[in-house]
Formats: C-alpha cells, sequence, structure tokens
C-alpha cells in the first residue's frame, strides 16, 4: 500500500468520527520539525510524548508492519517508527487534509 492509499484509509476512518485527543487540538508539527524528521530519520529527544498512537481498528485497516515497528500520528502526518533505531522510516504527510 503506497502513501496516498494509506492517507485515504486514514482519511475514510475518521470522516465519521472525532480526530483522537492530541490531534484534535494540534494539526501540524512545526516546519522545522518535520524538516528535521525528513533529513535525520530521527525522533528529537522529547517528541515521543507528544505523538499519537493510531486506533487497533484503524491500525487492522492498514497493512501489516514488521516486528518492532509501530504507527504513531505526529500532527498531521503519520509516522511509521523502527522503536529498535528509534529511526522514522515512513512518512505519510498531511493524512488528515483533503486532497
Amino acid at each position: 500500500m503506497d502513501h496516498e492509499q494509506c492517507r485515504s484509509v486514514v482519511t475514510a476512518y475518521y470522516d465519521h468520527r472525532s480526530l483522537p485527543p492530541g490531534l484534535a487540538k494540534r494539526r501540524a508539527l512545526p516546519p522545522g520539525l518535520q524538516k528535521q524528521l525528513r533529513e535525520r530519520g530521527q525522533l528529537p529527544p522529547g517528541l515521543e510524548r507528544h505523538l499519537v498512537p493510531v486506533p487497533v481498528e484503524l491500525e487492522h485497516r492498514l497493512p501489516p508492519l514488521p516486528p518492532h515497528h509501530v504507527r504513531r500520528f505526529a500532527g498531521d502526518d503519520l509516522l511509521v517508527i523502527d522503536l529498535r533505531a528509534n529511526l522514522v522510516v515512513s512518512i505519510t504527510a498531511g493524512v488528515f487534509i483533503r486532497r
């Protein structure tokens, strides 16, 4: 499943639901933090506590992840994180933005 398909699944899931706590108030990461995630692939210290877990029901609609990988929302972006290396391995940008 590519980024556009993931975006469609997330958008469809939240069409009739409210956003999870933490996302309803803050929609986007600051531009500098977005750039740092894209360029370095590492989570800056302290960002972990601002990430929002993907609901289990939505997780089941998305393709399975390799072991030790998790999905988290960071603002409008859906991240796939390798927990062992603390690296962002995939960013689907703007999942809550209508295209």
